[in-house]
């Protein structure tokens, strides 16, 4: 079999060029090689950890948020995850209902849509307890949904392309061959789409900037919608809002690379044997989804939605500090999973009533952490 390697030089030769869009779509998700494909990618013998991995108050608080709403809104008992990695959220969300929801979980009805083959067999043989519960699909085969959808870091993933301005023209960064290594080449924009994507936000970029703009997330939003009835999509990802993703001091963009826990800008470097990934712009994410019928509910800080779902009572009944503390690295507002992480809520066909716990303030909420004994 021809490394990964050797298949994107192959595919260079061919075309000339690819786009930074081809070459992380293949450095990830080329079958059998790309990374998240081959190996399990996640926790402490993978690249880097998440939410999931911090701490297994993040599941099961999650899991109180998404059957409280369900029940608050009168939607059924039917959670959709898309990406699910390791099934370790999975399982903290599904024993947490089981222990502590009986009845709601005895209703529950629980689909994970994954495209790999690898981490389908972790899953199952992580999620054994509650296989009746649960089904597995593709994206193509998804629709008629009704209940809660979901997914945590997986827009990241989604391949980006990498846009440049040059002196008064707006050029692709393409991904060539040269003198025996990958680099960067600017040429013309690969697909209109781009540069409707810049006008819709209305994106000045400056003279040198890069800036990485993820079209798979436009269509991916898009295509959600047409496969939901009625129902609350939650997006749990790293990224800002526009202005603060495409921020004129920002130079080089948004792409970078997990190793070994480590990050770095080696992007043609170890290809498939480490992640790549973007911030998320919530901005375009919420505007594409609107189009498309998914109605911005809240946009909030992780920090902020994980209080206003009850975590803080993880920290009460913490039995260590070291519990403790992992808790608190989820919510500190100083930063790490607390401020570069965002929860998009949208919602279709489905009418979100002014007291939804999830539209509280950041005042109110700072308010609780202030009055908390040694926080």
């Amino acid at each position: 079999m021809n490394s990964l390697n050797d298949k994107i030089r192959s595919l260079i030769a061919d075309k000339g060029m690819i786009t930074f869009a081809e070459f992380m779509n293949m450095a990830l998700y080329e079958p059998g090689q790309g990374y998240y494909q081959k190996q399990n990618p996640f926790g402490h013998q993978g690249s880097f950890y998440t939410s999931v991995n911090a701490s297994a108050s993040f599941g099961r608080t999650l899991a109180n948020a998404f059957a409280d709403t369900a029940t608050r809104l009168s939607l059924p008992a039917h959670f959709c995850e898309m990406g699910a990695g390791s099934g370790m959220l999975a399982n903290d969300i599904l024993t947490h209902l089981k222990n502590t929801k009986p009845d709601f979980y005895a209703e529950l009805k629980y689909t994970i849509i994954e495209k790999s083959g690898y981490l389908i067999e972790r899953q199952k043989e992580l999620l054994k307890e509650h296989e009746g519960k649960i089904n597995w699909t593709a994206f193509e085969d998804f629709g008629g949904f009704q209940g809660v959808f979901y997914s945590n870091e997986l827009v990241d993933a989604f391949p980006v392309h990498r846009v440049i301005r040059i002196g008064e023209e707006v050029k692709e960064l393409y991904v060539i061959e040269h003198e025996g290594g990958l680099t960067f080449y600017p040429e013309k924009l690969s697909t209109p789409k781009i540069q409707e994507y810049l006008d819709r936000i209305n994106l000045k970029i400056t003279d040198g900037q890069i800036v990485d703009l993820n079209l798979d997330m436009t269509g991916w939003v898009q295509a959600l919608s047409s496969k939901i009835d009625k129902g609350i999509v939650f997006t749990i990802d790293y990224g800002y809002p526009a202005e603060n993703i495409f921020a004129s001091y920002r130079r080089d963009g948004t792409v970078t690379c997990y190793y070994k826990h480590s990050q770095n800008n080696d992007f043609f470097e170890r290809v498939g044997d480490q992640d790549i990934t973007a911030f998320v712009d919530f901005t375009s994410l919420q505007s594409y989804g609107h189009d498309a019928g998914l109605v911005p509910v809240s946009l909030t800080p992780q920090w902020l939605f994980l209080v206003q779902s009850g975590i803080l009572s993880e920290i009460e009944n913490a039995e260590t500090d070291l519990q403790k503390a992992s808790v608190k690295a989820l919510i500190m507002p100083e930063g790490g999973f607390g401020t570069n992480f965002f929860v998009l809520i949208q919602r279709k066909n489905v009418t979100v009533p002014d007291d939804f716990p999830y539209r509280k303030g950041a005042k109110e909420t700072l308010d609780i952490l202030s009055k908390m004994n040694g926080f």
